[in-house]
């Protein structure tokens, strides 16, 4: 691992020690254990389909299902650790992916702090904008495993993580890969619940590399940040919904400057508007980037094509509406249903995308305070 990455690394465990210094503790904490236990379900049945027609990106269509059936033991509040299995199942599959096992220990190291080792609640519990993650991960990418630390408050979020995504052994011929960032937000009220002000920052790097593997070609590392503002206003608060303006900039940079994706460095602008109304989500948006390229983000958004060997597209202007509609019925389940359509003004093409999907996550008690 060379240098660079190293310093890479240490800013993102600088992220890790404010949280956990203020999170100590004097005295035993051992003297008020209170045992239980869980089994836990975790599912998405979805169906998204990609209608896109553009040179930058391939549509398809993604139905499927992933399962994770766990067994969760908490010796303390402020400890526990979580086995299962996740079982990915795509419609019409012939050969089904194989079981993945997960294991996870979570320690709640200050009362809005946990820290995870092992398998993370990655995809869309980082909260990453879509064109540096995209959001299609959560039903095609959603196991994550290495650490993180999630500390959230009413104002405050912030997740800081490492998802390590291919582990090498000496000899190997493949590289070893992570995907390392923080997603942070801060959130000032100007006016009570009527006005706030959030300010996100979010910094992502991808790595390709490793010093003991006899791998063909060099180390790769991305980098991608975005920073910027957003105006919330809830006039009378759930009785007419929340009005949203959004300022965001964006970065990519190829760290180690070898150029394979076809770019070094891009920039990109997007505004966003938003209105929220219980239920009910319209958002309209217009991106503006020149040579962008983010390796886990949705490639529409991108400068760089994903199956046309070479092409590069370097300024890039797009229009997106988007509508969901997401209900969670006494809180026991989740049913979203949303529609997005791109609107390309250089290449003047529409692309879109549906997605709909149930979602379960729940734990049903096996022991509680050491009683069956």
């Amino acid at each position: 691992m060379n240098n660079e990455i190293r310093k890479i690394l240490f800013l993102i465990l600088l992220f890790l020690f404010p949280p956990f210094i203020k999170g100590q503790k004097s005295g035993d904490d051992t003297i008020s254990v209170k045992e239980k236990m869980f089994i836990g379900i975790e599912s998405i049945s979805f169906f998204r389909n990609n209608e896109y027609f553009n040179p930058v990106t391939e549509g398809y269509t993604l139905p499927g299902s992933f399962i994770r059936p766990s067994f969760v033991y908490s010796p303390s509040p402020s400890f526990e650790i979580e086995i299962g299995l996740h079982q990915q199942l795509y419609a019409g599959k012939r050969e089904q992916e194989k079981p993945v096992l997960i294991f996870s220990s979570n320690w709640k190291i200050a009362p809005a702090t946990l820290l995870t080792i092992g398998t993370l609640k990655g995809s869309d519990s980082h909260r990453l904008f879509d064109p540096l993650f995209d959001t299609e991960r959560l039903y095609s990418s959603f196991n994550e495993t290495g650490f993180s630390t999630v500390t959230e408050t009413r104002q405050l979020f912030s997740d800081t993580w490492i998802n390590w995504e291919n582990f090498i052994s000496a000899g190997d011929t493949v590289r070893e890969v992570f995907t390392a960032g923080e997603s942070f937000s801060y959130t000032i009220p100007l006016s009570g619940d009527a006005l706030k002000l959030s300010l996100p920052v979010q910094i992502k790097f991808k790595h390709y590399g490793g010093q003991i593997s006899n791998y063909a070609g060099h180390v790769l590392t991305y980098l991608n940040m975005a920073a910027g503002a957003k105006l919330i206003f809830s006039p009378a608060g759930e009785r007419s919904g929340s009005f949203s303006a959004e300022y965001l900039l964006f970065g990519s940079r190829e760290l180690t400057k070898k150029g394979d994706a076809g770019v070094i460095s891009g920039n990109a602008t997007w505004i966003r508007l938003h209105y929220n109304y219980r239920a009910l989500y319209l958002g309209s948006y217009f991106w503006m980037a020149k040579n962008f390229y983010s390796p886990d983000g949705n490639r529409i958004y991108g400068s760089v094509s994903d199956y046309v060997a070479g092409l590069i597209i370097p300024e890039r202007r797009i229009w997106t509406s988007a509508v969901y509609f997401k209900l969670k019925p006494r809180g026991l389940f989740e049913f979203l249903a949303g529609f997005e359509g791109y609107y390309d003004l250089r290449e003047k093409r529409m692309d879109s995308a549906v997605a709909i999907h149930l979602r379960l996550d729940r734990r049903i008690p096996l022991l509680r305070d050491g009683k069956d």
